[in-house]
Formats: C-alpha cells, structure tokens, sequence
C-alpha cells in the first residue's frame, strides 16, 4: 500500500473512531438514571451528566470525554491540513486538491464550536449538582452537541466522498 493509500486509510479509520466517541459523549449527556429521578418528561431532552448525587462527577467525566475528542479532532485535523493535504498535492489531480482545500476551511468553525462547549461544560461545572445549573445551561449544551456532532458527521461525510474519490484516483494511476 502507498504511504498516500495509507494516510487515506488512517483519516477514514479515525472517522469511525470519532463518531464512536460522540456516541460514548452522548450516553453521558443524557443520563436516563438522573433523569428518571428528577420526575418529569421534559427532562429527556435535558443535559444530565450521570447520576444526580455523584457531586459533579459526571460533569467531570463529560469534560475530560469532550477534551479527549477535542485533542483527536486537532490532531486529525493536522493530519489532513499536513500529510494528507501535501499527499493530494502529491500524487492526486488539482481538482482533488483545491476540494480538499475547501474541506479544510471547516476546521476552523469545528475547533471553534468545540471550544466553545468546553467554555459551557466549565461554567456547568462551577455550578456543582445543582440541577438549576442543569436547566438553564445544559439543554443549550445538549443542543449543541447534537450539532457539532451532526456538523462533524456532515464534515466527514464529504471527506469520505473525496477520499473514495482519490483511492480510485491512486488505483487507477
């Protein structure tokens, strides 16, 4: 396999370990335990890190998750602006380059959207168990992550169509 076929390969692979990780992100959001115990219905759409009584805990565990994903997404998002950028100017046409150009443009809202739900979970946090804190900022939060997710989903999608593209590109060469 080419070093480019193999960095094509290792950037769909990290795709699959991202939507992995929001999956994981996700059951922690919505703990159905914690939201059981508030008693009412509304609370499923509700940002409930785990169990009402572990002190901020689960909180703490959502944020650590969240900066895991923000550390891979930087380092995947290196990988493509680097490697995997200088690979398509390497071996691919100049139109597969200028569209991955094009994709790399994205990064830079995605970082920031990240960023920006790191900032929620730390004022969360300083709110302690409290579920007033939970209501007036976690369902924001909860929205938002739905998004970025869906957003990083939709990001990948189309890296994923432009890096079928190029492994046919290699293999036909």
């Amino acid at each position: 396999m080419s070093e480019t076929l193999a960095i094509v390969e290792q950037i769909l692979d990290e795709h699959k370990q991202f939507s992995n990780d929001f999956q994981s992100l996700s059951k922690v959001t919505s703990d159905v335990e914690a939201a059981t115990k508030l008693g009412s219905s509304k609370t499923k759409d509700y940002f409930v890190p785990k169990s009402l009584d572990d002190h901020g805990s689960g909180v703490k565990q959502w944020k650590e998750m969240l900066d895991g994903i923000d550390h891979g997404l930087r380092a995947h998002f290196e990988r493509e602006e680097t490697a995997l950028s200088d690979a398509f100017k390497r071996e691919g046409t100049p139109e597969l380059a200028a569209a991955l150009a094009e994709l790399m443009k994205e990064h830079d809202a995605l970082n920031k959207h990240v960023a920006k739900l790191l900032k929620d979970a730390d004022d969360i946090a300083s709110g302690g168990a409290k579920i007033e804190v939970w209501e007036g900022s976690g369902w924001g939060m909860k929205t938002n992550i739905d998004r970025l997710r869906a957003e990083i989903e939709e990001h990948a999608e189309k890296e994923r169509v432009l890096l079928g593209k190029m492994k046919t590109h290699l293999n036909n060469s």
